[in-house]
């Protein structure tokens, strides 16, 4: 079924994809003929079972200025596997980063009260869990607009953002000092030098976009100090097993983490993950701590999360299989509730995020279908979705007589937050809740 509507979409037969190579990739009827064998990120298995294809979608942050929407997109392969070795869950592609990352890239994390909330919190943690001191050297990896680091800059710790987007640009007028690079092994010896080693680094939301991970391990590595611990924040495979979060799978993010095959990954370069939790952001992630070898004693949390898993079924390709199935389910439900709700009025997006173009373009919610997204103080106003191109426009056109019939909340993983302000703030109209189950609010 899924072979059928990607082919249906593109008009394209016979694709292969390409993995961990520079790719032509896929430019709306063309597309490329290389194909390597596919092993898993981590442990290297051959042992990989596919439970999922979306089909081809574009860069779900490549969002379109009027000019770019008559140039064509590059669209890359969303076929995700398990490997049954080390329980990593991953994409069988792995796009140029330099495709994703470019100047167009107009996410901020500063934009989301909920990551800044978080980020303030884990801050204001880690200088108290870990005694950092005045002048003791922070680095956030793909630190963005600079939002995270910015908690330290009142205590007098020096910080560095890394980072390749358009956004570092902010952070610097933020004070904030900034590399605008990829970090790798490189970069590292670069920071190494100009800096010293660091106490704390960080990488929080990107550590599942890195493409050449043993280059960033080393770079951790040869950076992180004596006694220094390095945080991680992904999204959790569990949660997104369980909220059907089908939508949280996109090219950026290359694999999608339980803690088992982290704690393999990071004993391949001679770390402990010592530490472990689990948090609420991007609708459920993973925490995870790591430092080197013997250096902090292994938390209780550790054991416990790994039991849950195992629980839960993580490591048995079973439930994705289920997973699978789910996801084509959850597509027909939305399209059926989206189709009869415009037989009866129009309808509006709700927010313009990455995860939200995944489902529109795999659920092929276009622009006769949504009228237009909403988003509220956003870069993203006045540009197009990739994809769907739909129309983004200020939040302020919800509230305007007459108002929408109804209003897709593609951030659903918000809707505690973003329902009751939406009423608040005078909104009438119907709101449909995509994930996880399909449902409409009156």
């Amino acid at each position: 079924m899924s072979e059928n509507l990607s082919t249906s979409f593109l008009g394209l037969k016979n694709r292969v994809h390409d993995y961990f190579e520079n790719p032509k990739e896929i430019i709306r009827g063309t597309k490329t003929m290389k194909s390597e064998k596919l092993t898993c990120q981590i442990c290297s298995s051959e042992r990989m079972h596919k439970f999922l294809s979306l089909g081809h979608h574009p860069n779900p942050d490549g969002f379109l200025t009027e000019e770019k929407l008559k140039e064509p997109e590059i669209y890359f392969p969303l076929d995700v596997y398990f490997c049954e070795d080390c329980c990593l869950v991953q994409l069988g592609y792995a796009p140029n980063p330099e495709l994703l990352f470019t100047e167009d890239f107009v996410y901020t994390t500063g934009s989301s009260k909920e990551l800044a909330d978080n980020f303030h919190s884990l801050v204001e943690n880690v200088i108290k869990k870990f005694n950092l001191l005045r002048n003791d050297f922070a680095v956030d990896i793909g630190g963005n607009d600079g939002t995270s680091l910015s908690n330290y800059l009142p205590y007098g710790i020096k910080v560095l953002n890394v980072d390749p987007s358009k956004a570092a640009e902010m952070a610097q007028k933020k004070n904030v000092p900034t590399m605008k690079d990829f970090f790798n092994e490189k970069t590292a010896i670069r920071i190494l030098r100009e800096n010293g080693k660091a106490k704390v680094i960080t990488a929080t939301n990107v550590f599942a976009h890195v493409r050449e991970l043993d280059s960033f391990m080393n770079g951790i590595k040869i950076l992180l100090d004596a006694k220094g611990v390095f945080i991680e924040e992904s999204h959790y495979i569990r949660d997104l097993l369980h909220e059907t979060e089908y939508d949280s799978i996109y090219a950026e993010h290359l694999r999608y983490y339980s803690l088992k095959p982290l704690i393999y990954l990071f004993d391949k370069f001679d770390m402990d993950v010592f530490d472990a939790e689990k948090i609420t952001t991007h609708g459920g992630s993973l925490r995870v701590y790591a430092c080197g070898k013997g250096d902090f004693p292994i938390s209780e949390n550790v054991k416990k999360i790994l039991i849950e898993e195992e629980e839960f079924g993580l490591y048995s390709r079973k439930i994705y299989d289920s997973f699978g199935k789910k996801v084509f389910s959850n597509m027909k439900e939305i399209r059926s509730i989206l189709f009869k709700a415009k037989e009866h009025g129009n309808i509006v997006g709700i927010g313009a995020p990455a995860k939200g173009n995944t489902l529109l373009n795999f659920c092929k919610i276009g622009k006769e279908t949504i009228d237009c997204l909403l988003e509220y103080g956003s870069l993203k106003v006045g540009m197009y979705s990739p994809g769907m191109h739909i129309p983004i426009k200020d939040e302020s056109i919800l509230f305007q007589e007459p108002q929408p019939t109804y209003a897709l909340l593609l951030a659903w993983n918000l809707k505690s937050v973003i329902v009751p302000k939406l009423r608040q703030k005078g909104f009438r109209g119907k709101i449909i809740i995509p994930v996880p189950e399909p449902h409409v609010i009156d």
